[in-house]
């Protein structure tokens, strides 16, 4: 009996020294690219979430916009729809994407200014712009069961184009990138000084998986960039997640804590497509949003729907060909947002939705030669086959057992003949392109046209236009 009554006395002992678990919450997106319709969806599964967990983060890995006209192209001020909706909903933190340089400095700076909470990036330097800098992390201190747990967001950004973030040079001009992976080592120290370690990333997937395997102090990693719907946690203990792009979905990551230590993690995926209630209220802003007249204005009509990418991206190198009068044209397929689009009237929402960036066109005068190298090298740096107009051509890819292959060489053709090597063609590509073509043509100008004004012109002066199963050049694969 003795035995018993010392037996209830330590178990009570136990119980009144063991914590009550905490439970830190996040709501995660990424890659929304100005997707604001969805946001409704997204505020009421924040709402629900607030029911349950007072103390919710919600936060986005970067790139909030540049993919839905109705966002980037707003009248009063470009990405003012989302930042306001994101304020809205209550966002805490937000890593800085490569589609935030879209708005050039100054939209980075309105963002910085118009946001509720911060822009974090360890590795973005406004070096041209004193006063322009955004912190390395974010701090933040949530109430859990009556005990504070303090979580810091830490944010890295991709420089994978050339040392840069995969952007047009021109909205980057005066600022300086370092590596992630050489940058990450100087914040290390920080996981000592708090509850949960997370890192923010718009690395894309493989990188940030490199790191949450090299990187064990890590406690979360939510990341963004490639557009990824993916979730795992490695035998080192770093749960990772990605929630896919444009608002199709978002994680919900649960890590609980008991005096202090982490001792459960789990990471659920909603689809939005299958949430059918919204907020009223988001759904409100939204629809004014979407009812600015300008969007509406119908430019031109396709008598049958854009089946994918090679459709449209071959319409928009037509475009570009016609408005500057030059012999081809190359349009590079990370620059064509949609996947498919409609047949019938085209807007001017359409035509921002699929050209969101309204590039300059520029002229290079290239031979046939630096034609089909120029070809070989656009297409290894958009890491796809270049669109093109005014002729077709024929490009072998070099598969590797490692899985990076390359493109390796290219034969243009002009009405079925080969293209003259020595003979010099004038060649539209827009401006982001043009960053490639140094050391690759003659001769480059600026031909006063932006591709925009192309696409609209175009449509005005050919009816009903028709690019069912359009494509301009034929792949092969070579196996190694």
């Amino acid at each position: 009996m003795k035995r018993l009554f010392y037996s209830l006395i330590i178990s009570v002992l136990l119980i009144s020294c063991t914590s009550k678990p905490q439970e830190v919450v996040f709501l995660s997106v990424n890659d929304m690219h100005g997707h604001i319709e969805n946001m409704p969806k997204l505020a009421y599964i924040a709402d629900s979430l607030r029911n349950l967990y007072p103390q919710l983060l919600v936060v986005s890995a970067g790139d909030n916009r540049t993919g839905n006209a109705y966002n980037d192209k707003y009248p009063v001020h470009p990405n003012l729809p989302m930042i306001s909706l994101m304020n809205e909903i209550g966002f805490e933190a937000s890593a800085l994407g490569n589609h935030e340089f879209d708005g050039n400095i100054q939209g980075i700076k309105y963002f910085v200014k118009t946001a509720h909470f911060p822009l974090i990036c360890a590795n973005t330097f406004f070096t041209g712009y004193p006063d322009l800098k955004l912190p390395a992390y974010a701090t933040i201190t949530k109430k859990i069961n009556g005990k504070d747990v303090k979580i810091i967001l830490l944010s890295m950004i991709e420089t994978s184009n050339f040392g840069r973030p995969s952007a047009h040079i021109r909205n980057m001009q005066n600022v300086d990138f370092v590596d992630a992976k050489d940058k990450i080592k100087e914040y290390l120290y920080l996981k000592d000084s708090c509850d949960v370690f997370v890192l923010l990333s718009h690395l894309g997937k493989d990188e940030e998986l490199e790191l949450a395997a090299e990187y064990p102090l890590f406690d979360l990693i939510i990341g963004g960039h490639s557009h990824d719907l993916y979730t795992e946690q490695l035998d080192n203990g770093v749960l990772y997640t990605q929630s896919k792009y444009y608002l199709k979905d978002a994680t919900v990551t649960k890590i609980k804590l008991v005096d202090g230590k982490i001792v459960e993690k789990e990471a659920q995926v909603i689809d939005l497509s299958k949430v059918n209630k919204v907020n009223d209220n988001i759904k409100k802003q939204v629809e004014n949003y979407y009812a600015e007249p300008e969007f509406h204005i119908v430019v031109g009509h396709a008598k049958t729907p854009f089946n994918d990418k090679n459709a449209l991206g071959t319409f928009m190198a037509d475009a570009q060909r016609y408005i500057t009068k030059a012999d081809i044209s190359m349009q590079n397929p990370g620059g064509v947002r949609f996947d498919n689009m409609h047949g019938g009237d085209i807007t001017k929402a359409d035509i921002y939705d699929l050209d969101p960036f309204d590039n300059s066109l520029v002229i290079c005068e290239m031979t046939g030669k630096q034609v089909e190298d120029y070809l070989v090298l656009a297409s290894n740096n958009d890491h796809n086959c270049t669109h093109v107009s005014g002729m077709t051509y024929q490009i072998e890819y070099q598969n590797s057992e490692e899985g990076s292959g390359l493109f390796t060489t290219a034969k243009a053709f002009i009405n079925g003949k080969r293209i003259k090597s020595g003979k010099v063609y004038k060649v539209a590509i827009n401006s982001y392109m043009a960053l490639w073509a140094n050391g690759n043509c003659l001769k480059m100008y600026e031909s006063g046209k932006t591709s925009n004004e192309g696409e609209m012109l175009y449509l005005k002066d050919h009816k009903d236009v028709d690019y069912q199963g359009a494509k301009s050049y034929e792949l092969k694969i070579i196996e190694e």
